[in-house]
C-alpha cells in the first residue's frame, strides 16, 4: 500500500477533527449532552437480577376480577411454605399488573381524584357504592369487604412479592381520564405515576416485561 504524503495526513486529521467537533456541536444543539446520552444507556431493570429463588413465577393481570390475583398470590406463597415446607425466601413471586388493574396498585388519593371505584366498577361492601379509596390495600381491603387484610398489596410485599405496573397503560388511562373531564391527559399521567403505591415498579411496557421476566426463567402464569 502506498503511503500518503505528511501533508495529506495532516489534512486528514484536521477533517477528521472538524467531522468530529462538528457532530458533537450538533448534538449539544439537540440538547443531547454526554450526560443524557450515558442516561439514556442506563437500565430500570436491575431489579429483576434479585430473583435468584429456586421458584420463580410471573402472574400477568389485566383486570381486577374483585381482587383474585391478590387472593391466588396468597394461596400461592401459602402452598409453597405449608405443602411443600420451602422457604419464602426461595420463592419469587412477581405480578404485573396492566390494562383494567391497575386501580390494584394506586393510591388513596388517586382513588378519590380520579373517582376510580365508579370508572373501574369496584364496589365497597361496607357502603354498596362506588370504592372511594383503595379497597385492595391496607385496612381498606377489610372495610371495603372484597378481601382479607392478608391478601393486601402491602400483606403480599412483605412476603417478598413485586409488583409491576406498565406506564403504557397509564399513559391510556391519563386520556381515558382527560376525556372524562378529570384535567390535562399530560397531567393526569404525571398524577398517576405519581401516586403509584409505594414499592410498586412501573416498568415501560408490559409485554416487553414479560418477556424480560420470562428469559430470565420465570414461569408464567395468567390470571383471568
Amino acid at each position: 500500500m502506498t503511503d500518503l504524503p505528511s501533508s495529506s495526513v495532516s489534512t486528514h486529521r484536521r477533517g477528521f477533527l472538524a467531522r468530529l467537533l462538528g457532530g458533537a456541536a450538533a448534538l449539544s444543539t439537540l440538547g443531547a449532552a454526554p450526560a443524557s446520552l450515558l442516561a439514556a444507556g442506563t437500565r430500570d431493570d436491575d431489579w429483576m437480577s434479585q430473583l435468584t429463588g429456586t421458584h420463580r413465577t410471573v402472574f400477568d393481570v389485566s383486570s381486577l376480577y374483585e381482587g383474585k390475583v391478590l387472593r391466588q398470590a396468597k394461596n400461592f406463597l401459602d402452598a409453597w411454605r405449608d405443602a411443600y415446607k420451602t422457604p419464602e425466601s426461595d420463592v419469587n413471586l412477581v405480578i404485573g399488573v396492566h390494562g383494567d388493574a391497575i386501580p390494584l396498585v394506586m393510591t388513596d388519593a388517586l382513588w378519590a381524584r380520579f373517582k376510580l371505584g365508579e370508572q373501574y366498577k369496584v364496589t365497597d361492601a361496607s357502603t354498596k357504592s362506588a370504592a372511594a379509596q383503595n379497597v385492595f390495600a391496607g385496612e381498606h381491603a377489610v372495610a371495603g369487604g372484597l378481601i382479607p387484610l392478608v391478601q393486601s398489596v402491602e400483606s403480599l410485599q412483605k412476603r417478598g412479592v413485586r409488583f409491576l405496573v406498565c406506564r403504557n397503560t397509564i399513559g391510556s388511562a391519563s386520556v381515558k381520564f382527560a376525556a372524562a373531564g378529570f384535567g390535562n391527559a399530560d397531567e393526569i399521567r404525571q398524577a398517576l405515576l405519581g401516586g403509584i403505591m409505594p414499592g410498586v415498579i412501573p416498568v415501560p411496557a408490559m409485554v416487553v416485561a414479560l418477556t424480560q421476566l420470562q428469559e430470565r426463567g420465570l414461569r408464567y402464569t395468567k390470571i383471568a
